[in-house]
């Protein structure tokens, strides 16, 4: 049947796109960025662009820490990040009252970069993205409000801004994302940790003494707390996860209180706690999407896809490894939203994020809990790790692993 002349005309005047990327976070940026490196023809949605956020202390109250491969496909999208980086080259894990400790270097891996991995802040990274995505990309800033499926697109009904069409659509929207609840994709929730429900704290901490780029973690009774060297020698970003009644009765403590749990808490690393910057808390979960391709034209990645425990900071790593995945399948021409073309990109990240959930999982059970504190399972959980410690081959695994070029990674 013929369209009414005025309806042809509105779909005839709505802009056309290869892709329509949802959500301008780091790993929406990427993978915007490798689309169009592909050539093809994109659009990037979000309702409020990345800006660069700094709390007291001079530093974004969240950071990431990037591995090698990831840094690497963000500098092969013409990401100059040079200035913004601050390099991890020693890593020392170990839990409270414990006798035993992994210490990591950078040359621990033979051959390898000169990092374990390198700090960014969040705010700064995607600020950068978004800069670098000015003449590359559609840069639209409205809100969607509607996704609807047609026969060789998807139409996005957009807030205060004209609808567009795109032959695919990659929702990097984050852990409460429109787009997947628009497929009407369950994200589904792995059981909470022996321990409970959890919540994380993010701050930046002055130290007293220079971090000399150490990365550290140790495992609390409920939850690991991480400390990340940031460009100043003596700033570092925290990421402090535990139960929840516990986070959230820190989240009520004044600035000094909070500093001298702190410094409890990692005992005294770095000379101690110096100072503290505002805190921001958030809940801790892990989830993974039903369908990482729910429509034929319509992906999910980053956090729309999964969410991971921050014990590991492998999040946005992994959303980084979907962005790449996703750029070079559409290296291959034809349609982006033909039938079938993305189940293999639905296959493999759903079965590596449930790789790194399970591991997630299982460092939390054998560290955190009631029923592991006990001073037998301490014993044989030190005793293990000073084995690995004395291990140059363990470590140079593991320290790959960590650097995303082993075995486990994509």
């Amino acid at each position: 049947m013929r369209q009414p002349d005025n309806i042809a005309a509105m779909i005839q005047d709505e802009q056309n796109y290869d892709a329509a990327v949802v959500g301008a976070g780091v790993v929406g940026l990427a993978a915007a960025l490798a689309l169009a490196a592909a050539g093809r023809s994109v659009a990037v949605v979000e309702r409020n662009p990345p800006r660069r956020a700094s709390g007291a202390l001079g530093s974004d109250l969240r950071s990431v820490a990037l591995t090698p491969a990831s840094l690497d496909f963000l500098r092969s999208l013409g990401a100059d990040l040079d200035g913004a980086l601050t390099p991890i080259s020693t890593m020392r894990v170990w839990e409270h009252d414990g006798a035993g400790a992994l210490r990591f270097a950078s040359a621990d891996s033979q051959n390898e970069p000169a990092a374990l991995a390198w700090v960014a802040a969040n705010s700064g990274l995607a600020a950068d993205l978004w800069a670098l995505g000015a003449g590359r990309l559609e840069l639209i800033e409205a809100s969607l409000d509607r996704l609807a499926q047609e026969r060789d697109a998807v139409r996005l009904e957009l807030a205060d801004a004209p609808p567009i069409r795109a032959g695919l659509v990659v929702a990097a929207d984050g852990p409460n994302s429109f787009c997947r609840r628009s497929t009407s994709t369950a994200a589904r929730s792995a059981p909470p940790p022996p321990n409970g429900r959890q919540r994380a704290i993010a701050t930046v901490a002055r130290m007293i003494e220079s971090h000399c780029h150490t990365a550290w973690q140790c495992f609390g009774r409920t939850g690991p707390v991480a400390l990340l060297p940031l460009a100043d020698e003596r700033a570092v970003s925290v990421i402090w996860s535990g139960a929840a009644s516990e986070q959230e009765a820190l989240l009520g403590l004044d600035d000094e209180r909070f500093r001298a749990a702190l410094e409890a808490a990692t005992e005294g690393v770095a000379g101690g706690v110096l100072a503290v910057d505002e805190r921001l808390c958030f809940p801790v979960t892990q989830t993974l999407a039903a369908d990482l391709n729910p429509w034929p034209r319509v992906l999910l990645a980053g956090d729309a896809a999964r969410t991971l425990h921050p014990l590991a900071g492998q999040g946005v790593n992994l959303g980084l490894e979907d962005a790449r995945q996703i750029g070079a399948m559409a290296t291959a021409g034809g349609d982006l939203g033909a039938a079938g073309r993305w189940r293999t990109y639905a296959r493999e990240r759903r079965r590596r994020s449930k790789l790194m959930m399970t591991l997630m999982r299982g460092l939390l059970s054998a560290y955190c809990g009631q029923a592991v504190n006990g001073p037998w399972l301490r014993w044989a959980r030190n005793s293990v790790v000073r084995r690995i410690d004395a291990s140059p081959t363990a470590k140079a695994q593991l320290a790959r692993e960590a650097m995303g070029l082993g075995a486990l990674a994509a």
